[in-house]
């Protein structure tokens, strides 16, 4: 099975502008992405995407990168984009978070043993007990059925608040067959995933069936400055 890594990079975050080129230990945090990345055996190709020519020129000095253009409103999109751009053809494409510096090449390899025939968009989870971190908006929690299958994403504590229950978080990388992602780009917002901000309900409320994977490590978004500052302090230790 061939199967590419895009990273979606761009500079305009609301909360934390030109974040890809923040440094985190010296190093830029797309840099620390694309080697994490890299590092997969099972990723036969890994590429940043971007609009951006400042990215662009940065990622030239230690990656393969591709230029798409500035009409994509989301890294799904984006992505796709920058598969079309290649020309070339895939089993898989895996959507890697490029503001996620501290991803392993483990995670990556974990929802790539779910990239099969049976399954159309794949993505990760990860089992916690219960935790005050759980309560935060920018935590997104899962409800999974027996197939191990999301039911639904919500940034709520869900399915309920009880400190006996098991939660599982989710991390942000997603695994899907091209003939699929073609026409997830097609899909017009849907209510749910206005309600919760959460473009994946889109496609749950499109009758699209998301299968998970567990994975036993964390992730970290850099979405504020202070997410930024906390990274640099883990880098140190």
């Amino acid at each position: 099975m061939k199967i590419v890594g895009i990273i979606p990079s761009r500079m305009e975050s609301k909360r934390l502008p030109g974040k890809p080129l923040l440094k985190i230990g010296g190093k830029s945090m797309i840099q620390r992405v694309y080697e994490a990345s890299i590092k997969c055996n099972n990723l036969n190709d890994v590429y940043v995407a971007s609009d951006n020519d400042e990215i662009i020129n940065h990622v030239k000095l230690f990656g393969n990168f591709i230029k798409t253009s500035s009409k994509p409103i989301n890294g799904t999109e984006r992505v796709y984009e920058a598969y079309l751009k290649l020309q070339k053809k895939y089993d898989f494409i895996i959507n890697i978070q490029g503001d996620e510096p501290f991803i392993k090449s483990n995670q990556i390899n974990d929802l790539i043993q779910i990239c099969n025939k049976k399954n159309d968009i794949c993505t990760l989870i990860k089992e916690h007990k219960y935790s005050d971190k759980l309560n935060k908006n920018s935590v997104i929690k899962v409800v999974i059925n027996k197939d191990y299958e999301a039911m639904y994403f919500s940034r709520s504590l869900i399915p309920n608040n009880n400190k006996n229950t098991l939660y599982n978080t989710h991390i942000g990388i997603y695994g899907y067959k091209p003939s699929v992602l073609s026409k997830l780009v097609e899909l017009k917002p849907s209510s749910l995933e206005i309600a919760e901000s959460l473009e994946q309900l889109r496609w749950i409320e499109n009758n699209f069936k998301i299968k998970v994977a567990k994975t036993n490590h964390d992730s970290f978004c850099i979405d504020t400055k202070n997410d930024w500052k906390v990274a640099n302090e883990i880098v140190k230790t």
